[in-house]
């Protein structure tokens, strides 16, 4: 159950919309949308118990054919406390009478998946009721509460079946405002009680693993129009996503492979991203901010900088994206190993991981991390220039899987965690993996051991009903196993089993095949980079217009 987007489908539960025109509103959920995403609006669900009291008529077959004034009238009824309190339609000033952050209008929509089918107005107005007593709008038994309305849309352009409940926070025996208390906790309790008693898929989960910076609208629309017109951004990224997402991955990866700093911002250069340094007045990096080639603002012209900190994800921060480099890693004592023998080796890491989490879980949330790094450095000396391979789309699915900001340091101190950041530095130095003879067979060990790590990863998550984390692994080890059946050996992923047992998954079935003919992959378009006339060392200046 979630929030929903006319224009890109189907997010979980995000805010709670509050504004101030409250006619506006209820004249908008009328309409046919701003996408053309509204279908037949009926009323579900209403304060005063009468839904179908409350239901425009109309006058014509079609769904907005709507009598004259019917909907100012519904509108003008919904609105009645507040204009009889003489509140404002629009937010005043700050310091004027009457201004506060947040306005009395509370809009909430609520989907569910398109997989899941619809719901009938029955269900719509219990959940709507339930929504609306838990947050303390309108409680049952409470005549004086908040007016509010739900109105049914059917499915949206993305196919979810949703409901949008309008509610006027000012109480009706007083006139005086009502403010609910953690009104965004309470919906998600009511939203997962539904989820388990319809057995709806988990969307509402309050998930810190899912805590990644997203997209505004107005960046996926941006990326959409460039890949219309044959621009899908960073050649070592998610074809079409936005800049913002781009850059995350790019990071990322570049990361995971480079050998300190320096060649960070070499190889972020060298792949379409522009990097600039913030020192502070003894010459220390203090931070820095990144932009993609291209993504430029239609005003100025001028590339669009985003803080990496604030804007991709805490943990690529500069501080925390250099740790991995301010300890040596130990030296090796032995003859450096083949392509195939580094394989095989970290298939055999892996699968002690796997072993320590089950017995161990209390080092999942670090196993997670370092795994993704094992993941991306594979991705980038196996999926070869383009970058789009099933490695490489794997990471990125596992990436909301493994976001562990809050509690953990930068740099595991010991543990599985710690032998899988030794695994994806070695894997890292091989630089170009063939595929062939006996890389083929030690690829195929490892898929099958990453694969059956990301479920157990997944079997975690949905024991404590993250399901977005859970969703993500899963898919990593989905889009890992193809990369195993490319590679000769048929990887059979099951879905993770959502029980109490110590999130155990099932183990991946591995049955011999034909070695495949080998495809061609074209490269694609490489971005230009801005010619970098820095001299050997030496890192970007600082920006002064940093933002």
């Amino acid at each position: 159950m979630a929030d929903e987007d006319p224009a890109f489908g189907v997010a979980v539960i995000g805010k709670v919309i509050k504004g101030w025109d409250g006619e506006r509103l209820v004249r908008y959920l009328f309409s046919e949308g701003k996408y053309n995403e509204h279908a037949n609006p009926t009323v579900v669900a209403a304060w005063q118990g009468d839904p179908d009291a409350l239901q425009p008529l109309r006058d014509g077959p079609g769904d907005f054919d709507f009598a004259p004034d019917e909907i100012g009238k519904l509108a003008r009824h919904v609105n009645a406390a507040a204009a009889a309190a003489g509140l404002p339609s629009a937010q005043p000033e700050p310091g004027s009478p009457g201004y506060t952050k947040h306005g009395y209008v509370w809009h909430l929509p609520v989907a569910i998946e398109a997989a899941d089918g619809e719901l009938d107005a029955k269900t719509w107005r219990r959940i709507a009721e339930d929504m609306l007593a838990e947050t303390g709008i309108a409680v049952p038994g409470d005549a004086g509460a908040c007016r509010w309305i739900a109105v049914h849309h059917g499915k949206s352009i993305g196919g979810n079946d949703h409901v949008h409940i309008a509610a006027i926070l000012v109480r009706q025996d007083t006139g005086k405002r009502f403010y609910p208390s953690n009104d965004f906790k309470a919906v998600r309790r009511v939203a997962r009680k539904w989820e388990k008693a319809l057995k709806l898929r988990f969307t509402a989960d309050p998930d810190a693993f899912a805590q990644i910076a997203t997209a505004t609208r107005g960046e996926q629309e941006k990326a959409a129009r460039r890949a219309s017109e044959g621009d899908e951004g960073m050649l070592r990224a998610e074809a079409g996503a936005a800049a913002r997402v781009q850059l995350r991955q790019v990071i990322l990866e570049q990361a995971a492979i480079a050998d300190g700093p320096e060649d960070l911002v070499d190889r972020l250069q060298a792949n379409g991203v522009l990097v600039e340094l913030v020192r502070d007045d003894s010459g220390q990096i203090r931070g820095w901010s990144v932009a993609a080639v291209g993504d430029v603002s239609a005003k100025t012209g001028e590339p669009i900088w985003f803080a990496p900190s604030r804007h991709l994800g805490a943990d690529t921060s500069w501080p925390r994206i250099t740790a991995r480099w301010q300890t040596p890693p130990p030296a090796s004592t032995g003859p450096a190993r083949s392509p195939h023998e580094v394989l095989t080796g970290a298939a055999e890491t892996v699968r002690s991981a796997t072993t320590t989490v089950r017995e161990r879980p209390e080092q999942m949330r670090a196993v997670a991390r370092e795994l993704q790094e094992v993941v991306v450095s594979w991705a980038a000396v196996a999926d070869g220039a383009a970058r789009r391979g099933p490695l490489s789309r794997a990471a990125w699915a596992l990436d909301p899987a493994t976001r562990t900001a809050r509690g953990l340091p930068p740099v595991p101190a010991a543990g599985a965690a710690t032998k899988l950041r030794a695994v994806a530095r070695e894997i890292a130095e091989v630089r170009l993996l063939s595929g062939r003879g006996q890389q083929r067979d030690a690829s195929s060990q490892l898929a099958v051991a990453v694969a059956e790590l990301l479920l157990e990863i997944a079997a975690w998550h949905q024991t404590y009903e993250r399901a977005t984390a859970a969703r993500s692994a899963e898919t990593a080890a989905a889009h890992v196993s193809a990369h195993g059946n490319e590679s000769g050996s048929r990887v059979l992923v099951g879905a993770a089993a959502s029980t109490g047992s110590g999130g155990r998954a099932p183990t991946p079935v591995i049955r011999r095949a034909p070695s495949p003919v080998p495809k061609q992959i074209e490269s694609g378009r490489r971005p230009e980079a801005r010619p970098d006339t820095r001299t050997a060392g030496e890192l970007p200046p600082k920006r002064k217009d940093r933002r």
